[in-house]
C-alpha cells in the first residue's frame, strides 16, 4: 500500500485542479486579514481573529469536492486501477490510498489557509479572544468535517462507472447537503413571535402572536441534532464561529467519515471495473 500511496501523491502534486485550489486557498489566507483589518479601519470595527480562523471550512468542502471527482475519476476512466489490480494491488488498499491522497488534498489546502491567516491575523488584529482550548476543538473539528466531506466523496464517486456520471452525482449530493444545511438553518433561526398587523375599528394596530412555524420541543432538538450532523450546518457553525456544542460536531465528523469509508470500500470490492 505504501507505494500505491506514493504513486498517488506523487500524481496529486501534478494535479491541476489540487494545484489551483491549494492557490486559491492560500491566496484566500493572505487577503482575509489585511480584508478584516481595513475594515476595523474604515467602519471602527473590532474584529479578531476569531472571526477569520475557521473561514476555510466551506471553500475546502466545495473544492476537494472537485479535486476528488477528477482525481478519483481518472483511475477509472483511464483504467489505471485494472492494471493495479493485475499486478497484484487489493481493491481495499486501491481504495484506502485513494481516499489518504485525497484527504491529504484537503488538510494541506487547509494548512495552506491557516498558516498564513493565523500569523498575519495575530500581526494585524492582536489575541484571539476564545481560549487556546476551544481554539483547540475548532481546529479539530474543522480538519474533521473536512475529512468526513472528503470521505463522502470518495465513497459517490466509486459507487458510479463513469467519470462523468460520479462528478455529476457526487456535486448533486453536495447541493442537496447544502440545500438541507441551509433550510434547517433558516429554519432554526425562525423567531417565536410575529408581528400581525390587523385592522380595529379602523386603525392599524401591531399586535405580537406565536409564531406557527416556529420549531418547539422535541422537533427543535431534532432539527439542533440534525444540523450539528450535517456538514453543510457544521461547515457555516465554523464559518461563524458559533458552534455551541464542538464535541458532537466532532462525534457527528467521525461516524459520517467512517461509515462512508467502509461503505466505499464495500462499494469497490463489489465494484464491475471492465
Amino acid at each position: 500500500m505504501n507505494k500505491l500511496l506514493y504513486a498517488y501523491i506523487a500524481r496529486l502534486r501534478k494535479n491541476v485542479v489540487f494545484i489551483f485550489s491549494l492557490t486559491a486557498l492560500l491566496i484566500y489566507g493572505i487577503v482575509l486579514p489585511f480584508s478584516l483589518y481595513s475594515d476595523n479601519i474604515k467602519y471602527a470595527h473590532d474584529a479578531s481573529p476569531d472571526k477569520a480562523f475557521c473561514a476555510y471550512v466551506i471553500p475546502v468542502c466545495l473544492l476537494t469536492a472537485f479535486v476528488c471527482c477528477v482525481f478519483c475519476g481518472e483511475e477509472y476512466e483511464y483504467g489505471t486501477v485494472q492494471n493495479k489490480i493485475i499486478v497484484g494491488h487489493n481493491r481495499s488498499s486501491i481504495y484506502s490510498a485513494q481516499f489518504i491522497s485525497c484527504w491529504i488534498a484537503g488538510i494541506t489546502m487547509s494548512m495552506a489557509f491557516l498558516i498564513p491567516s493565523t500569523i498575519l491575523d495575530l500581526i494585524l488584529l492582536g489575541n484571539f479572544k476564545n481560549s487556546f482550548c476551544v481554539l483547540c476543538m475548532y481546529f479539530i473539528s474543522g480538519l474533521l468535517c473536512v475529512s468526513a466531506c472528503t470521505s463522502l466523496y470518495c465513497m459517490l464517486i466509486t459507487a458510479m462507472q463513469k467519470r462523468v456520471s460520479g462528478t455529476v452525482l457526487t456535486l448533486f449530493v453536495m447541493l442537496i447537503i447544502i440545500y438541507m444545511g441551509i433550510t434547517v438553518g433558516q429554519t432554526l433561526m425562525l423567531p417565536p413571535e410575529t408581528a400581525q398587523f390587523p385592522v380595529i375599528d379602523g386603525t392599524v394596530t401591531r399586535i405580537f402572536g406565536e409564531n406557527p412555524r416556529y420549531p418547539k420541543g422535541a422537533y427543535r432538538v431534532f432539527l439542533e441534532y440534525f444540523y450539528d450532523f450535517l456538514p453543510s450546518g457544521q461547515a457555516w457553525k465554523f464559518n461563524t464561529m458559533t458552534a455551541e456544542n464542538l464535541p458532537r460536531m466532532a462525534i457527528s465528523s467521525c461516524i459520517i467519515l467512517l461509515l462512508s469509508f467502509l461503505s466505499g470500500v464495500r462499494i469497490f470490492e463489489k465494484k464491475d471495473l471492465k
